[in-house]
C-alpha cells in the first residue's frame, strides 16, 4: 500500500515562489503565513501567479495584511476568467477559492486551512495535497509542522 504524501510545510526567506517544491497531483491547497507590508503588488502578484499557474485551487492567507494578499489573488482569478482562462475548473461552476484569516490566531487559520478549506467540485478531487509557505518566520513553519502533522485530512 503506498502512502501519498498529503502535506508540505515550506519556510522562505522572502515571497518568492519555490520552484523546488514537490507537489502531490495536478491541484493544491495553499496556505501562506507572511507579512506582506514591504512586499509591493507586483511582487505579490509574482507568487500568486506562480501558485495559481503550478495548479493552486484554495488560498488561504494569514499575517500582517493578509487581505490585500488575497485581494491580490482574487484580482489574477478575475482576470484570467476574461483573458487566457489559466485557472478554470474543468467544470463551469469551478473556481479558485481565496479567503483571508485576519483576526485569527494562526492555530486558528491552520485549522480552518486543514478541516474546511474545500476547493469547488470539479478541483476537490485532484486537491487533496496542501502546501503552507511560511515567509520569514520559522516559529510559524514549527507551528504549522505540528498543526498539519496532528490532523487527519479527510478532505
Amino acid at each position: 500500500m503506498t502512502h501519498e504524501k498529503r502535506f508540505a510545510v515550506v519556510q522562505l526567506p522572502e515571497l518568492k515562489w519555490p520552484t523546488s517544491v514537490q507537489l502531490s497531483g495536478s491541484h493544491f491547497r495553499l496556505f501562506v503565513a507572511a507579512d506582506i507590508s514591504n512586499f509591493s503588488n507586483n511582487a505579490v502578484s509574482e507568487f500568486a501567479s506562480a501558485a495559481l499557474g503550478s495548479g493552486m485551487v484554495y488560498f488561504c492567507a494569514w499575517g500582517r495584511e493578509c487581505e490585500r494578499f488575497h485581494d491580490i489573488v482574487d484580482d489574477l482569478v478575475v482576470e484570467d476568467s476574461f483573458g487566457k482562462r489559466r485557472f478554470v475548473g474543468p467544470t463551469p461552476n469551478d473556481t479558485v477559492i481565496t479567503t483571508w484569516h485576519d483576526h485569527e490566531s494562526l492555530d486558528e487559520a491552520l485549522d480552518f486551512f486543514t478541516t474546511s478549506a474545500l476547493p469547488t467540485e470539479g478541483f476537490a478531487a485532484a486537491s487533496s495535497f496542501r502546501l503552507v509557505i511560511c515567509v520569514s518566520n520559522p516559529e510559524w513553519s514549527d507551528t504549522a509542522t505540528r498543526v498539519l502533522q496532528s490532523t487527519e485530512f479527510f478532505i
